[in-house]
């Protein structure tokens, strides 16, 4: 009997080393595979065709950044996207020619890429191409078409919400409605306190003379209008530093003190000195802030600049540049990847995956332009 109680005693231990055994290995396994999956930073060379890719991945800016070096000229494209453990993402590359102009269109079966162009003594946008060029990769052109029109607004994309300052108000226009949002008494050619924050439009009470202590809030989403009250008088003599969320943050020249506007609740409040830096508060001097109009920074990886009418992209930390679009007289609005810009009378979108398309047009923008429109 003391025999066979040792002996289902031992084979209990086997078992029990044989499960812990596979358990570790299936843990192990597991740990490899996370390994595998969690973002790491690389850099790898290598040659499709006459061209040498550097791939890059950097997991704090969670983006991938590709050069590619063709005829002793160096093109970049970065895309933000989801890490992948492949290597080697780019498959082929595909080459235009037209005399010393060139477009390289490379192909990978794990994201989705865009041509790039040298043309002119210039990288430029593909969009930017020559007729030549364009027409051998019309696949990643969209055509334009008119959509709809509003008093006397043309309509082309409806894919973001517009508030169009009419001289006492808005129009506004997005997918699923268009209307006037009426808000002032007077007409009101140049209207310079008017800020964003994440879902509004924030506007002072331009009903007021030299100081003001109502506001009025647009909701993006549904247009949905609201007027709030507060004890303090601003002074005119101000400007908006920026938006965090749905507060923005504005500079009383006079009074020499920065004020918070809770754009959801219209509460305003004393703010402490600190402006935003790539996203980080920091302290500051008030006599910094007074009549120097700084402003906010956001962490992006997308730089844009306005050079002789012409906009260039630079990708963050990088020292090639990229022509956009040229003949603009006017930023509208830059948001992360997305700038928003007039030529002429026609309000234009860009950003590198979709390049530029034609969003508005609207004759009145040829006299008067200038912190009028407000896109979202």
């Amino acid at each position: 009997m003391l025999a066979v109680k040792n002996l289902i005693k031992n084979i209990s231990k086997t078992k029990l080393k044989v499960l812990v055994f596979q358990l570790t290995i299936i843990f192990l396994f597991i740990l490899f595979f996370l390994f595998l999956l969690f973002p790491k930073n690389y850099s790898k060379n290598y040659n499709i065709k006459d061209i040498v890719v550097s791939e890059t991945y950097n997991k704090k800016q969670k983006s991938y950044y590709f050069t590619f070096k063709y005829k002793d000229i160096t093109l970049d494209f970065l895309l933000e996207s989801r890490y992948t453990n492949h290597r080697s993402l780019i498959n082929d590359i595909e080459i235009l020619e037209d005399n010393d102009n060139f477009c390289l269109i490379p192909k990978s079966s794990k994201l989705n890429l865009i041509p790039i162009c040298y043309q002119d003594n210039t990288i430029i946008h593909y969009k930017e191409a020559s007729e030549n060029l364009k027409e051998q990769f019309s696949s990643y052109l969209k055509n334009t078409s008119l959509k709809d029109t509003y008093n006397d607004i043309e309509i082309y994309n409806r894919d973001y919400t517009y508030l169009i300052w009419n001289y006492d108000g808005f129009y506004y226009i997005n997918k699923d409605n268009k209307q006037k949002i009426d808000i002032f008494d007077k007409e009101l050619y140049t209207v310079n306190l008017i800020d964003y924050t994440k879902d509004y439009l924030i506007i002072a009470d331009y009903d007021s003379n030299y100081t003001f202590n109502r506001i009025y809030t647009i909701t993006f989403k549904d247009g949905k209008l609201k007027k709030y009250n507060f004890d303090d008088s601003i002074y005119f003599d101000s400007y908006f530093l920026g938006y965090k969320d749905n507060k923005t943050y504005l500079v009383d020249n006079k009074e020499s003190k920065i004020y918070e506007i809770n754009a959801k609740n219209g509460k305003v409040e004393k703010a402490k000195n600190q402006i935003l830096k790539n996203n980080s508060w920091e302290s500051v001097n008030i006599k910094t802030l007074i009549n120097k109009n700084v402003k906010f920074t956001y962490a992006s990886n997308y730089e844009y600049t306005l050079e002789n009418n012409t906009i260039y992209l630079n990708y963050k930390d990088k020292d090639i540049k990229t022509l956009i679009s040229k003949d603009v007289k006017n930023i509208v609005r830059i948001k992360d990847k997305d700038i928003f810009y007039l030529k002429e009378d026609d309000l234009y979108h860009f950003n590198p995956e979709v390049g530029e398309e034609l969003l508005l047009t609207f004759f009145e923008w040829n006299f008067n332009y200038e912190n009028i429109i407000y896109v979202n």
